[in-house]
């Protein structure tokens, strides 16, 4: 059996190509002639050089292959139109690479995100059944990558994985929160919700990349073609929580900062224009405001749990546990 996955370089990617290799599948890498292996060293697969946006190099790389795992993707790009290129573009050209080029494939995986579906309206975790309403252009540009990849799924079978925090080993956006705590800083957003609180869905990479394996490769009575499935550990955190939970890993204790929303969307509009004129990229800009400010970022894995037997072995503790002792081992902190 053969499979491809992209994004394979990251640290999602590299974990599930782990899980693959024990599953005796032999894998293919889509990367970047620039990309580099860091976080592949020791695993079995075979690189083969392309972008998700050469057609011809998607071809090459689907050729043959009995499962696609789509990973690659932008969380931050200077504008919309550059999400919509590589989140949704990049998307529909696999599935038409795979369409005319894999014909035997068994299952293609789509690993989207919960910014699709949107944040929860209230402090009950939104369902797959529930409408999508994203608040930002990269959750837009997820959806679209969905809708793309659904008019196809009637030519092989399509599934969608919508996770939503994922944090773990190896992971670099989670451990800006992991470096601001070791500052012995809480920075807490100001809330509209009841308690004053902002609450979170969760998942960890090990448990993410299982269930991307799993939804891939097991076979489920209950699934079909074109399903989409909430991946989390099941719980619901506050983000004051999740903060002080670091803080314990690292045997420190904060100073709580409430920042209000004004401040954050100013320091937004001012990294957005440093962005534009510079052309780096900064984790918060004016996009990702739209996401910062809803008070309910919660989903159900119950879909997951009853299709495919699935069963997190990560809680936030001792996934944060894991997480801070590899970034501690690494020195990055």
């Amino acid at each position: 059996m053969k499979a491809l996955v992209t994004g394979a370089s990251g640290f999602i990617g590299s974990t599930l190509i782990e899980l693959l290799n024990q599953q005796g599948i032999e894998v293919r890498a889509l990367m970047r002639k620039t990309s580099v292996d860091t976080n592949l060293k020791g695993l079995q697969f075979t690189r083969v050089e392309g972008d998700i946006l050469n057609y011809d190099s998607l071809c090459r790389a689907v050729e043959g292959c009995d499962y696609v795992f789509h990973l690659a993707g932008l969380i931050a790009a200077k504008d919309s139109h550059e999400y919509f290129q590589y989140n949704a573009e990049g998307t529909q050209l696999l599935a038409k690479a795979v369409s005319e080029h894999a014909p035997n494939l068994k299952r293609f995986v789509f690993v989207s995100s919960l910014a699709a579906g949107g944040p929860s309206l209230s402090a009950i975790p939104r369902k797959e059944s529930d409408p999508d309403r994203p608040v930002s252009a990269y959750g837009q540009s997820k959806l679209a990558g969905e809708k793309f990849l659904l008019q196809f799924k009637d030519r092989f079978p399509v599934l969608i994985i919508r996770p939503p925090m994922v944090y773990g080993p190896k992971d670099k956006a989670t451990f800006i929160l992991v470096k601001t705590a070791a500052k012995k800083i809480i920075p807490l957003v100001s809330a509209a919700s009841p308690d004053g609180q902002k609450y979170y869905s969760l998942i960890h990479a090990v448990d993410l990349s299982r269930a991307i394996c799993d939804a891939g490769i097991k076979a489920s009575p209950s699934f079909r073609s074109g399903s989409i499935y909430y991946v989390s550990s099941g719980e619901v955190v506050t983000y004051q929580h999740l903060m002080e939970i670091i803080c314990s890993h690292l045997k420190i204790q904060p100073v709580k900062i409430r920042i209000p929303v004004v401040v954050l969307k100013i320091v937004a509009w001012i990294l957005t224009r440093i962005s534009q004129l510079t052309g780096r990229q900064f984790i918060l800009n004016d996009d990702k405001i739209n996401e910062l400010i809803p008070d309910y970022w919660t989903c159900s894995n119950l879909k997951m749990v009853s299709d495919f037997d699935f069963e997190p072995e990560f809680d936030l503790n001792l996934g944060m546990a894991n997480a801070v002792s590899w970034y501690k081992k690494q020195g990055w902190i």
